[in-house]
């Protein structure tokens, strides 16, 4: 049996041009938003109406072949309306979603802006550790840590039998991948993290030290 323990460093992100580009977006969104005549209570019976029937949605068929006998269009102008309107009211159901996925994000985002800057540090101290027992081997860390990242370690280790576990000793939140921080703001995961991308780098490097004397 052996036990390795291991404290480093890792670099804290600073969040304040994503918070910003974020806070733009929203205020765009807002204004992409339409008035339109239609509420919940009327949108869903009219969506309804006009997928069961697309030709004739507002009345039966006889009604608008009377119409077009007649040389009115009324019906279709009635239908041509209701579909803008319809349009436009599912466009700010996708932008009211979006606003709600970044609203998330954003209060994700400052509170571990606010938590860095509280800090007055521009690292966070970690502990680590590696335990061998037989052939069965285990690298321990205190964040969320991706599936690509337990992967990485597995292909390195020159042990057959390598395990990893988070959330272990501590917790930082999640821990995405440099690459999966390139989208920070666009998933829960990559917002709630304290870390600048090189993290992964100074933590891949030390497990690889603590796989090898272990």
């Amino acid at each position: 049996m052996k036990i390795v323990r291991e404290t480093i460093e890792l670099p804290r992100a600073d969040l304040a041009e994503r918070i910003e580009s974020l806070q733009a977006e929203q205020i765009q969104l807002l204004q992409a938003l339409k008035g339109t005549s239609l509420n919940l209570k009327t949108f869903i019976p009219l969506y309804v109406k006009y997928n069961l029937s697309r030709d004739f949605p507002s009345y039966y068929s006889h009604r608008y072949l009377h119409e077009e006998m007649m040389g009115r269009d009324g019906l279709k102008k009635l239908d041509a309306e209701n579909r803008e309107s319809m349009n436009q009211y599912i466009e700010n159901i996708y932008a009211m979603e979006q606003l709600t996925r970044i609203q998330i994000n954003l209060d994700l985002l400052k509170k571990h802006q606010a938590r860095n800057v509280a800090a007055g540090e521009t690292t966070i101290e970690v502990e680590m550790m590696g335990l061998r027992v037989g052939e069965f081997v285990l690298v321990t860390f205190p964040g969320e840590l991706s599936v690509e990242i337990g992967l990485n370690i597995k292909k390195r280790s020159p042990h057959k039998f390598t395990f990893v576990a988070g959330v272990t000793n501590g917790y930082i939140y999640y821990t995405p991948t440099a690459e999966q921080l390139k989208n920070r703001g666009g998933a829960q995961e990559d917002s709630d993290c304290m870390l600048a991308p090189e993290w992964q780098m100074i933590f891949e490097d030390k497990v690889g030290e603590i796989l090898a004397v272990l």
